[in-house]
This record gives C-alpha cells, sequence and structure tokens, in this order.
C-alpha cells in the first residue's frame, strides 16, 4: 500500500519540491491561514540599512505589554500544524493568526493539542490565555 504524501508543505512549496531537492520542510508554521484554510504567505520584512552591523530596535507602535497575560473568549481553531520535533504544535485561530501552544512540558503540550484537535473538528467554541510570549497556555473547549 502507498503512502499518502501531502499536497503543501508548511513551508508553502508543494511536497514534490522539497523531496526532490533533498531538502527538509520549513520548521515553522505557514505565516497565515486564510477563512478556507489555504496559506497566504507574507513578504519579509525589510532589512535595516547597513546590513548586519546596524543595531536593533523594539517596535515603538503596537507592542505587547510585557508580563501580561489575556483571555481570549468564542475563538475558533481552524488549522492544526506540528513537526516531529520535542514540543512543537500550532492553532490557527480564526481571525487572528497562529499560535503555538505551551511548550514547558510533554503532558502539558499533549494535552493542548488534544483539545486543539477536538475543538478543530467539533468547530467547537474555545476560550484560551495567551500570555506576553504569544503562547496559548490554558484553554477551555465548549
Amino acid at each position: 500500500m502507498a503512502e499518502a504524501t501531502p499536497q503543501m508543505v508548511p513551508g508553502g512549496s508543494s511536497a514534490s519540491t522539497a523531496s526532490a531537492a533533498g531538502t527538509m520542510p520549513s520548521q515553522t508554521p505557514p505565516s497565515s491561514v486564510t477563512m478556507s484554510g489555504s496559506v497566504a504567505s507574507e513578504a519579509s520584512p525589510p532589512i535595516a540599512a547597513g546590513g548586519s552591523d546596524a543595531a536593533p530596535s523594539l517596535p515603538t507602535a503596537g507592542a505587547a505589554a510585557i508580563g501580561a497575560s489575556t483571555w481570549q473568549n468564542n475563538k475558533r481553531f481552524n488549522a492544526l500544524w506540528s513537526i516531529n520535533q520535542n514540543r512543537n504544535s500550532w492553532v490557527g485561530v480564526d481571525g487572528i493568526g497562529w499560535k503555538k501552544l505551551m511548550n514547558n512540558s510533554d503532558s502539558a503540550i499533549v494535552a493542548l493539542t488534544v483539545l486543539a484537535a477536538h475543538a478543530r473538528e467539533k468547530g467547537s467554541a474555545v476560550n484560551y490565555r495567551e500570555e506576553s510570549d504569544g503562547m496559548i497556555y490554558e484553554m477551555y473547549v465548549w
């Protein structure tokens, strides 16, 4: 029995070109998912003048507060993504984008991934707590 191969790998290239070139797919999730579930890519941020010698700077507008946790209520998951690495699972939140699941323990990420898969399969409403690092630490699936 032949194994099924995916039509699109997370990096945005087709699976046949990734395997033909002998390279692994990207280890980060797609940049965004549209309502239909197709992948939409974003342009790379511009490189600062002076190349790699330029000093980094903090963003001033729209920066997240340090140490803040927020609850997002009545959200839906429209995509799931993971790779064969330890503690690397992501969910696509409808209207928000990709969020990484908490990765501080094996049991926590397995539990959150199972809850996220259930919410995605059933189309259930989800309330989740997001910390300032952008990861989901707690969720309730209704």
